[in-house]
């Protein structure tokens, strides 16, 4: 018993002393504690500044991506009513043309490009545009030139942009 009473002194001897050294190196903890509150305010303070600028970020893209939206109805309806205004070439309609897509007469090297109005052609080399037929087509008969409507080109591309894209047989085939 005496063995057993004094193996429970020594371990309580231990224990007191592993309380207190615990509790001395806690002094250095609380700093510690301290510390970490700082950088978690400063990182909450981080992160609703980095929230506020997101924020208006989107707020800034959604005003325009509206804008960019409103003009390009206002463009759209331009166009629409610029093309009531003047209304479709006189020889279109014995082609059945619709103003829908573009045209190339093969024979002048030529374009109509309904969204502009105009006819686009080559002059050495450059491609010019017209809203007027160009002088070289003046005396032509368009309602029985050939023409090919060109279905993949966008309406509000230009036309001479995509010629490049196609070999001389496309341009020359019936």
């Amino acid at each position: 018993m005496k063995k057993f009473t004094l193996i429970m002194a020594a371990s309580l001897t231990l224990l007191t002393a592993g309380v207190n050294e615990v509790k001395a190196q806690r002094g250095d903890d609380d700093k510690r504690w301290e510390r970490r509150r700082e950088a978690n305010k400063k990182r909450d303070e981080y992160i609703r500044e980095s929230e506020k600028k997101r924020d208006e970020y989107y707020r800034e893209r959604d005003k325009k991506e509206a804008e960019y939206y409103r003009e390009s109805a206002k463009r759209r309806k331009e166009y629409q009513k610029e093309r009531r205004k003047h209304g479709i070439p006189a020889w279109a309609r014995a082609h059945r043309y619709d103003a829908r897509h573009h045209v190339y007469f093969e024979d002048y090297r030529t374009f109509y490009d309904p969204y502009r109005g105009g006819y686009v052609y080559l002059d050495a080399g450059n491609w010019r545009f017209s809203v007027d037929i160009p002088s070289f087509m003046i005396n032509v008969d368009l309602g029985r030139a050939n023409m090919r409507v060109i279905n993949d080109v966008p309406i509000s591309r230009h036309p001479e942009d995509f010629y490049d894209d196609y070999d001389d047989d496309y341009w020359d085939q019936d």
